[in-house]
């Protein structure tokens, strides 16, 4: 059992990714909009981009989205599926993904339960 998350840096592949998702299995997850952090430091600290600003307002926000996923394979899915809808992750900074390994979820009837 894991816990996935996923940093989605370009926000206009969102449907893209939550459509792969479903298509895969993985399911009731969350969504968080955010900003990205190094957007954030261009803005308000102009130094670090050497007072050239982006004119791309769209890559300042991001999303977060987290679910669990019961096996590793489910995520190898997903990123197939995004490699088939023309969406190469590994080559254009659109989306990071991380899985933590989760030693015990809690159900709907509020009993620990440890995933073998």
């Amino acid at each position: 059992m894991y816990f996935l998350i996923i940093q989605l840096f370009k926000v206009e592949y969102k449907e893209d990714v939550l459509l792969a998702m479903t298509s895969c299995g993985i399911q009731q997850g969350s969504a968080f909009e955010g900003q990205n952090l190094d957007k954030m430091l261009e803005r308000e600290f102009p130094l670090f981009t050497g007072l050239i600003k982006s004119d791309d307002e769209r890559e300042r926000f991001s999303m977060l989205i987290t679910s669990v996923v019961d096996t590793k394979k489910r995520v190898q899915e997903f990123v197939q599926l995004l490699k088939e809808a023309d969406i190469d992750i590994t080559k254009n900074n659109i989306l990071r993904v991380v899985m933590i390994p989760a030693e015990m979820i809690m159900d709907d009837k509020q009993q620990w339960e440890h995933p073998s």
